[in-house]
């Protein structure tokens, strides 16, 4: 698990027959724990993956596993971010990905600075989500931002 795992091959079964369906597919709420990777204290959090399908949608239960496949390693949230959105861009070829994770830091609550009850949001936006602004609207308001 974590660094021998691609996450990426959960994403390699494939619906085709979507009867047209050309809008938005969003999870919300995603769960998951990882580790700060300078401090190796827990990440924990949930994300909100959404992406435009062109032709093909995948289960949504592999949206969560490849989540998880990066949340094993020990990360600091920028990069999980990206990686989770650089991965459904590469195996899926959307139109867009949108990929909004907040978490909270144990090294943010309980060393260093010790503030808890404090979250970081960051945020991965792909093709027709970083590109046209309508889209990245649209998509941000059904993940309740």
């Amino acid at each position: 698990m974590g660094y021998e795992e691609d996450p990426g091959v959960h994403l390699e079964r494939v619906f085709e027959e979507v009867g047209g369906y050309d809008e938005i597919v969003l999870l919300k709420d995603i769960p998951f724990q990882s580790h700060c990777e300078h401090h190796m204290a827990p990440i924990i959090g949930h994300a909100h993956i959404a992406y435009l399908p062109r032709d093909k949608v995948v289960g949504i239960s592999k949206l969560a596993r490849v989540l998880h496949g990066y949340a094993r390693r020990l990360q600091v949230q920028e990069r999980l971010t990206a990686q989770v959105a650089h991965c459904l861009w590469e195996n899926l070829k959307p139109l867009g990905v949108a990929v909004v994770i907040e978490a909270s830091h144990a090294c943010m609550s309980g060393r260093g600075v010790r503030t808890p009850g404090v979250s970081m949001k960051t945020s991965r936006m792909m093709g027709v989500f970083r590109d046209d602004e309508r889209s990245r609207r649209e998509v941000l308001a059904l993940m309740g931002f």
